[in-house]
């Protein structure tokens, strides 16, 4: 079926230049975008660029890298761009914390908005109040999960048939089973160690992660086994705090904190890990529970947020209490004693990238006119 011309507007937290999974969700959207058979150009605005932008951008994507320079900068470069285009069909606002100016923007070209949540951020009522008056009247809402879409409807009564549950895209030919680097288990001490594995960003807003979770249990499995190291890859403004929580404890040794990495290391540092465990309880997805699972490493999920989704109800991993430390000390046991070669979960397909695109396409031929309905 051939469309008439159909331009979207996106604004974004971060995306190309970004670190992580919501980063990671809005670069995989743009493409998707790009490669769909509808949208002819996208505007896209970055709040944030963290880091050089060394990704291949869209051809179809226009990216305002001067939109990330503060943000009266941001509302002017959105506001000239609205201008780009006598024809703008789609806003698509990328965060709640944007929702006012993606309102002013669909409102300002007549087109249909649709609102992308991602977890928590979304779960309750923002401190927002203009925010939260208008979420109830986007065209779409666009969620990480059923469990997001469930709470996100809770608060703002925003229709069944509105809602649209999309998860995060995996590329399964980057994300691939590897031996572990003996250079990289050398960067840490890692080497004949047994080793779990936490990434994601260390937030003071984010601590429901389960990182402190993890590290109360670290004495009790030293105990069963003495060669456990516990390795936390990725930044915050509450990094500090967790590395005195566990030099407290005494254990500098085992308890590893390599900060941020690059993007090109990622794959090698899932391979040091024999489990990848992230116990949380406020994730709307968790992106790198599956990213982990690409590369064969086995992986422990939470039982009570979006992890359970993305791990297909346990099908991909293990799935714990995160409030039960118990649970979570024997499913970490149990997984490094039982641990075998590097192996793909099947069901990793549900996800992969092609199916991603796929959906997100049939999503945007529903708010498309065939070209022949124009000419009629």
């Amino acid at each position: 079926m051939r469309f008439a011309e159909f331009n979207a507007i996106m604004l974004l937290t971060d995306g190309f230049g970004g670190f992580g999974g919501i980063s990671q969700f809005n670069k995989d959207f743009l493409t998707a975008l790009d490669r769909s058979k509808v949208v002819t150009r996208t505007f896209a605005f970055p709040r944030l660029i963290r880091h050089t932008i060394r990704e291949e951008i869209p051809e179809s994507v226009v990216y305002f890298r001067a939109a990330a320079s503060g943000k009266f900068s941001y509302f002017h470069q959105v506001m000239r761009g609205l201008n780009l285009s006598s024809n703008i069909d789609l806003v698509i606002c990328g965060h709640i914390h944007l929702l006012p100016l993606a309102f002013l923007a669909s409102q300002t070209k007549r087109a249909r908005l649709a609102l992308i949540v991602h977890g928590i951020e979304a779960w309750h009522p923002t401190r927002h109040p203009i925010a939260n008056r208008i979420a109830s009247r986007v065209d779409t809402v666009i969620a990480m999960s059923r469990l997001s879409a469930e709470r996100f409807q809770e608060w703002s009564d925003v229709p069944t048939d509105r809602i649209f549950v999309l998860g995060n895209s995996i590329d399964l030919d980057r994300f691939t089973p590897l031996p572990r680097d003996p250079l990289l288990a050398a960067r840490y001490g890692l080497e004949g160690a047994k080793v779990i594995m936490t990434l994601g960003r260390l937030s003071k807003s984010e601590r429901y992660k389960g990182v402190d979770e993890i590290i109360d249990i670290i004495p009790s499995l030293l105990a069963e086994i003495p060669n456990l190291k516990y390795l936390v890859v990725g930044d915050g403004d509450d990094c500090g705090r967790l590395q005195e929580k566990a030099d407290g404890l005494k254990l500098s040794k085992n308890v590893i904190f390599a900060r941020e990495i690059p993007e090109a290391e990622k794959i090698a540092h899932y391979s040091l890990a024999d489990a990848f465990v992230m116990p949380s309880s406020g994730e709307g997805f968790g992106i790198v529970l599956l990213e982990a699972a690409a590369c064969g490493v086995p992986v422990i999920g939470s039982a009570i947020d979006g992890s359970r989704e993305a791990l297909l109800g346990g099908a991909l991993g293990m799935l714990v209490d995160p409030h039960n430390p118990d649970a979570l000390r024997q499913a970490i046991l149990e997984t490094l004693r039982t641990r075998l070669s590097k192996r793909r979960p099947q069901g990793l397909e549900t996800f992969a990238t092609p199916s991603f695109q796929a959906k997100l396409g049939y999503w945007l031929e529903t708010q498309a006119k065939p070209a022949a309905t124009l000419a009629a």
